[in-house]
């Protein structure tokens, strides 16, 4: 039931197909892009060693990037945008709909992706603050894909061409990925990667992801399927830990709308 709810986000239709057809039905639903999936979670751990107990040597390790989760999918070229609670936000970044249409070399696929922000004026990484408003944003769209572009890197893919991945190995599931996505510079690339079993290569790799704004690394297990919305083991995050701060607010603005009479800015 878990595994059909997954992959519908309906818990109508999965009830439907166990009426109907038994639950053991439930074990044919298929993914197709048009219909966003739950995505697979990482859960923290607590340092570089902790990581490769839990993944294994070697593995994977790439940039944990400072933006949002983007599901990305293409039906025949038809592309539409979701969220990582899987909100339909195709129309707040027809930027990312352009890079993707321009710089991924197939039409049918279901990516997983992070998008950033790109300063243009000094082409640093931005921070997730800067490009934040955007998701919810319906008016001057245009304005401010022009005040903040944005770079999309693929992490991972969920189905191409019609074949669902969800339980092809993360290496194949890569080996797909360097195959399709074709580097944009500041637009669009895979996610910066690093295979390795040795803890000096993990350490510069995760210094030079922080010195780039990112909040981490992710590692992954190389074997690891594709599992939704689970924190099973096959990747984890490691990020710095932040201490515990006793703050005072010295200025505030109130909120509008739903946020009238709370401090919010």
């Amino acid at each position: 039931v878990q595994r059909g709810y997954d992959l519908t986000n309906d818990f109508a239709e999965v009830f439907r197909i166990i009426k109907e057809d038994g639950i053991k039905s439930l074990e044919e639903i298929k993914i197709k892009p048009g219909k966003p999936i739950n995505v697979m979670l990482y859960k923290k751990a607590e340092d570089l060693d902790d990581a490769f107990n839990t993944v294994g040597k070697f593995c994977a390790f790439e940039y944990k990037f400072d933006g949002f989760r983007l599901q990305c999918h293409s039906l025949n070229g038809a592309i539409t945008l979701y969220t990582r609670n899987l909100e339909n936000v195709t129309q707040q970044f027809p930027d990312v709909v352009k890079i993707l249409e321009s710089g991924i070399k197939t039409k049918n696929y279901i990516l997983d992706t992070e998008v950033i922000g790109i300063n243009p004026k000094t082409h640093e990484w931005m921070p997730f603050q800067a490009i934040s408003q955007r998701i919810k944003r319906k008016h001057n769209i245009d304005d401010i894909v022009k005040k903040v572009p944005v770079m999309v890197n693929v992490f991972d893919i969920m189905q191409y061409e019609n074949k669902s991945l969800l339980n092809i190995p993360f290496k194949e599931r890569r080996k797909i990925i360097d195959l399709i996505v074709k580097k944009i510079p500041e637009k669009l690339q895979a996610a910066n990667q690093l295979i390795t079993d040795n803890i000096k290569e993990a350490e510069e790799f995760y210094n030079k992801s922080l010195s780039l704004g990112n909040e981490g690394v992710m590692a992954k297990n190389l074997e690891g399927i594709y599992k939704p919305g689970s924190r099973v083991g096959y990747g984890v995050k490691i990020k710095p830990v932040l201490e515990n701060l006793d703050l005072v607010i010295l200025g505030a603005i109130y909120g509008e709308g739903k946020r009238t009479g709370w401090l919010t800015s």
